[in-house]
């Protein structure tokens, strides 16, 4: 009895010790595919790092936020906010950002920032990343993306909307989902995003000068989310065209993205 006793306390000391290595192991953040764009220490010694899916130019970007402490494990409960801000040569503005939400499948905070232009010497980005009050700046190098992935349009109203393309992982022949996002410019440093928009969309490819069918129109996801369907029969240059109603007054009447695969 004695060494079955001493069996079963070893078990138990061997399966509370696996079960404390495999939890441990499961709260460190999933850095596969990501691309390091910043990191900094905060206060407490906890470090903060910024990954993206890829690299960073103008348009529609999720920004991960890793927060780990000082003995490597993830910090889930903490809150965390992003803003973005050019400073110009004479002025500076914001642009459109989706605040950050722990993924527990990714083991960060997942939010979104829109670079509505590039970074030139004179203009310079940084995103401004706020963990449980204090403030970390990371500076962003913005190069021009080879495509026009995010517009500034002036609606029928007299008011300024920012129309980008959400892509998917990948563009493919054939019938693709995509995102776009509207926002609203009230001034400089806010945008927020504008809902209960009716959407149509039509294809073109500029090269060879015809469009596509069987596209789906993009219908409203929330967030100023807007889900569509493209439809591409050959690889190559690609425009999506997007007439905006709101409440079936036209608002803008071409914003346009184009797309290269």
């Amino acid at each position: 009895m004695y060494k079955s006793f001493i069996a079963l306390f070893v078990c138990a000391i061997a399966c509370t010790t696996f079960s404390c290595k495999k939890e441990q192991g499961n709260t460190q953040p999933n850095l596969i595919n990501k691309i390091k764009i910043g990191e900094s220490i905060l206060t407490n010694n906890s470090k903060l790092t910024l990954y993206s899916d890829k690299d960073i130019t103008t348009g529609f970007f999720k920004v991960y936020a890793s927060l780990v402490n000082s003995g490597g494990d993830n910090i889930k409960n903490a809150v965390i906010t992003y803003s973005t801000l050019m400073q110009m040569d004479m002025m500076a503005h914001a642009s459109p950002v989706e605040q950050p939400v722990f993924s527990n499948e990714e083991k960060m905070y997942i939010g979104a920032v829109v670079f509505s232009m590039p970074s030139s010497p004179m203009n310079t980005w940084v995103v401004k990343v706020s963990v449980n009050g204090e403030e970390k700046i990371f500076p962003i190098n913005v190069p021009a993306s080879t495509t026009k992935n995010t517009g500034s349009y002036t609606g029928t109203d007299g008011k300024a909307y920012l129309v980008t393309i959400v892509p998917p992982q990948k563009w493919q022949v054939g019938l693709n989902d995509f995102e776009i996002l509207i926002n609203q410019r009230l001034d400089m440093m806010h945008f927020p995003v504008v809902e209960n928009l009716q959407v149509s969309l039509t294809t073109e490819m500029p090269s060879m000068g015809h469009s596509s069918p069987n596209n789906i129109n993009p219908v409203s996801i929330g967030n100023g989310h807007y889900k569509g369907k493209a439809n591409f029969t050959m690889t190559g240059d690609w425009r999506l065209h997007f007439q905006i109603k709101s409440n079936d007054v036209v608002l803008i009447n071409d914003a346009y993205v184009d797309i290269l695969f």
